[in-house]
């Protein structure tokens, strides 16, 4: 525990810049925000041009891109880890110190921290923004409930998200030039795949099982039924959340394990980015 804590403690510095943290939280929701208004902007132009603005869709994007913002924020947290870490010697003395897995965890906490401030204000203050620019008022409900069953659904999200972290560090390991575009890959696919943006339903066949085998799809319906309704559908999503990414964390973990004995065997720990 004690070496999570320094993990998490350290991933924090280095999240917050070794500054104000408000003041870095504020430069976060910025973009968080820019980005949801986008979207939502996208929106509004082409049903106004129809005739046909939809605050319960305007409502559905604010939620879907406020959370998609917030995962696609931290998923790197792990390459960021191993990379930085094998370019300033940091993660072979970690590995020698027999903690890589824990100091990977801390540094993922410590992004989910950051990104989970800004992403709550970037939900907010859009929002607000909607209304004034826009004069639509999305159909959300900001209530205590609804935002503690928000909040629940993020730290699901955390666990999923480490799951693939996990991966994505134990790729980490073999390469040193390649490993940086790789989450901007994975966040352009979570678009897509995880309802943030439009309906799965909206897929062919074969994405659409994809879509459903995704626990951020899940995570943003049980976010949409807290937050916009119906309340009655959170339980089963977000229950089917919770299955889904114990089963990335625990595949993350034997996967990361697994490519971390093995880059040991072979010499990638020693590895420095060039």
């Amino acid at each position: 525990m004690k070496k999570l804590i320094a993990s998490i403690s350290l991933g924090l510095e280095r999240e917050l810049g070794w500054t104000f943290p408000p003041l870095v939280v504020l430069l976060g929701t910025i973009p968080a925000t820019a980005s949801v208004l986008i979207v939502v902007m996208i929106y509004w132009v082409g049903s106004s041009a129809a005739g046909a603005v939809d605050p319960s869709w305007i409502a559905f994007l604010v939620v879907g891109a406020s959370l998609y913002t917030h995962f696609s924020s931290y998923i790197w947290a792990p390459i960021s880890a191993v990379s930085e870490g094998k370019a300033s010697y940091t993660y072979p003395l970690v590995f020698i110190a027999h903690s890589s897995l824990t100091y990977v965890t801390g540094r993922v906490i410590a992004s989910f921290i950051e990104s989970s401030f800004s992403a709550i204000l970037a939900l907010g203050l859009s929002t607000v923004a909607i209304k004034a620019l826009l004069g639509v008022e999305p159909t959300l409900s900001f209530t205590p409930l609804s935002i503690a069953l928000f909040a629940l659904g993020m730290l699901v999200g955390l666990l999923a998200a480490l799951g693939l972290g996990l991966m994505l560090a134990a790729y980490a390991i073999f390469v040193t030039r390649l490993e940086w575009g790789l989450p901007v890959y994975i966040s352009g696919i979570l678009m897509i795949f995880s309802e943030a943006i439009f309906p799965t339903s909206a897929l062919p066949p074969p994405l659409h099982a994809i879509a459903e085998s995704l626990p951020f799809t899940h995570i943003i319906r049980a976010a949409r039924a807290a937050l916009i309704g119906p309340p009655a559908l959170y339980s089963a999503e977000i229950a089917t959340a919770s299955l889904l990414s114990a089963t990335w964390f625990l595949a993350g973990v034997l996967v990361y394990a697994y490519s971390e004995g093995l880059g040991r065997r072979r010499g990638y720990i020693d590895l420095r980015v060039t």
